[in-house]
């Protein structure tokens, strides 16, 4: 008894024994719970995460990250997937228990707008749009339909024109394509990343990193970060993003003397760029 009320009143005391007596019992009950019988990762029972969690009031904070249940990679980057969908869910989402967003085109119209490019296969985006309004009137966006055919539409196997690598080759070391994508941080903060790679070697140019909403200011700034260098190719392929459209984009293309070129695989002259 005496012996126990020594090592309470110990333990009680403000010093480092009882950091010392918690991170040992931390770290060997780690060890009991990566040592259990099982072949993928073991679960966190509730009597795990309980002592775990009075370990860590004891424990001074350069010691804890020193001392973190051991965790997979992969788990931490689902984890980060669920916080990012979840973010995306209470934004733009009106029903929380279902699926998020607009429902997308009908059957119907994806029928039609699919034909209509098999029958007139050097029929663009935009007409193909109009041509829907017209006979349908169904008010189409042109991006609607290139999301449309980039998914159900694929041409024949007969090429009208040269192959996608054999324009390549025609164009070595002169042409550059540039993509625009979204991402989120480890503090769900939203960034936006331009990646430019040259398109015969495969080599990445570089990255343009932007926090935050993207302007026609802020895509030439990210261009400018990513190339980086004096050498600049004479074509330049983007995709029909509309943020390729803003004046300051293209009058700074204008300036660097690099022509653009606007990707659309979907066409029948090209159909080896998939």
């Amino acid at each position: 008894m005496a012996h126990l009320v020594v090592t309470l009143v110990r333990l009680a005391r403000p010093g480092g024994l009882r950091s010392i007596l918690a991170e040992s019992v931390l770290l060997r009950h780690q060890l009991l719970i990566l040592n259990r019988g099982r072949k993928r990762t073991p679960n966190l029972r509730a009597r795990d995460r309980i002592l775990s969690g009075l370990c860590t009031l004891w424990i001074s904070p350069t010691r804890l990250l020193r001392s973190a249940i051991i965790l997979k990679p992969s788990t931490l980057l689902h984890f980060h997937h669920l916080l990012t969908k979840r973010k995306y869910r209470r934004l733009f989402g009106s029903q929380p228990n279902k699926r998020p967003g607009p429902k997308g085109p009908s059957s119907e119209l994806i029928q039609a707008v699919v034909e209509m490019k098999r029958r007139n296969a050097n029929w663009g985006c935009p007409r193909i749009a109009q041509q829907i309004s017209l006979a349908f009137s169904v008010e189409v966006n042109k991006d609607v339909v290139r999301r449309i055919l980039s998914v159900h539409y694929r041409p024949g196997s007969d090429p009208v024109g040269p192959s996608w690598l054999k324009f390549l080759g025609h164009l070595k070391d002169s042409l550059w394509s540039c993509d625009l994508f979204r991402c989120e941080s480890a503090t769900l903060r939203t960034h936006w990343i331009l990646v430019v790679m040259d398109q015969f070697t495969r080599r990445i140019i570089g990255f343009g990193v932007q926090r935050g909403i993207v302007d026609g200011t802020a895509l030439c700034r990210m261009f400018r970060q990513a190339i980086r260098g004096p050498f600049l190719p004479r074509s330049l392929s983007t995709d029909h993003d509309p943020l390729y459209r803003f004046h300051p984009w293209q009058a700074n293309l204008r300036v660097l003397e690099v022509k653009e070129v606007k990707t659309d695989w979907i066409t029948a002259s090209a159909p080896d760029r998939r």
